[in-house]
């Protein structure tokens, strides 16, 4: 075994949280054998499973709060930062999520603080290359990984089975994501609308995937990733970011992009996040953890609450640049 897969392999102690992470609809309550627990009699075994009726209001209760707190305090840092303050406060996130990416591949304790310092580095070196560069670069990675969620659906794949991709993975995850959202807010310091219009997209495809997902869903969409997740809830929140593109480019009357573009602009930042979200379940569902922290409460750590977001990031930058959107 090399120095550094001796540092870093794909496996970890698991987290025992009763808290969920959000899901795109109903499924069996049958426990996989991957995971080492079991859940508690009429309580969520974490993967859609239904609970109490009491409890899942407890849980969607405590989720809607801390959405909102933490929702309302990220917006009031965009805004009313500028763009250096903003970079520290979103690198403060992505430092935050890089420990907890570490913590699914790391096994020796000092690979947790050494993951996050090599993603603190790349990314402050990631400012001397040029944005549609990075850009691209993490595109490519992300259609890598669509294969990687879809064709491998029950596996990793023979190069993710290795841990120095995986931690490969982390960078080209984290790194991009924060790069691409420090050029939104310097494009427009005093009103960055286009990063908050992208954040809305994000949320409204999690939300709406989630809520139609609970009432609609019948067929899953990645049986092993992440058995809760449906067709049906997947193509609602496509739906929903479609909308809020539209209307985004229509209010914000942005040259080159016009109502329709803005749709399906929305429609593809929609499939690229789910294509994170179950990017990261599936590195969960490998190391056999159901939340990759306990930092946020009801929705797990933080690279749970941003995973649909790194990969939203790069394919908004640079479609903003290629169609030359001011």
């Amino acid at each position: 075994m090399s120095s550094v897969s001796a540092i870093f392999y794909s496996g970890s102690s698991p987290i025992r949280s009763s808290i969920s992470r959000p899901y795109y609809g109903p499924t069996s309550t049958a426990s996989s054998s991957i995971w080492p627990w079991s859940p508690l009699p009429g309580a969520s075994d974490g993967l859609g499973a239904p609970g109490t009726r009491s409890r899942r209001r407890g849980v969607l209760k405590e989720r809607l709060l801390t959405a909102l707190l933490a929702g309302a305090l990220l917006l009031a840092g965009l805004w009313f930062l500028n763009t250096a303050g903003v970079g520290v406060l979103l690198g403060a996130v992505t430092l935050l999520a890089a420990f907890e990416w570490s913590g699914l591949a790391a096994r020796r304790p000092v690979a947790r603080f050494a993951f996050p310092a090599l993603v603190a580095f790349l990314g402050l070196a990631s400012l001397l290359l040029p944005l549609a560069a990075v850009m691209a670069m993490a595109i490519l990675w992300w259609v890598w990984a669509a294969g990687e969620v879809f064709v491998f659906r029950d596996r990793a794949s023979p190069v993710w089975r290795h841990a120095p991709v995986k931690c490969l993975s982390g960078v080209l995850i984290l790194v991009p994501a924060w790069r691409g959202c420090l050029a939104l807010k310097a494009q427009d310091p005093s009103r960055p609308m286009l990063l908050i219009w992208l954040l809305a997209m994000v949320w409204t495809a999690d939300s709406a995937a989630y809520f139609a997902g609970r009432a609609f869903g019948r067929h899953r969409l990645a049986p092993f990733v992440s058995p809760g997740k449906t067709v049906e809830g997947a193509m609602a929140g496509i739906a929903g970011a479609a909308i809020v593109g539209g209307i985004g480019a229509s209010w914000l009357a942005l040259s080159g992009l016009p109502a329709g573009r803005g749709a399906l602009l929305g429609a593809a930042v929609a499939v690229a996040s789910i294509v994170g979200d179950l990017l990261e379940s599936k590195a969960k569902r490998l190391a056999a953890v159901k939340d990759s922290g306990r930092l946020l409460p009801g929705h797990g750590g933080i690279l749970d609450r941003i995973d649909a977001l790194t990969a939203a990031v790069p394919l908004f930058v640079w479609t903003m640049r290629y169609l030359g959107v001011r």
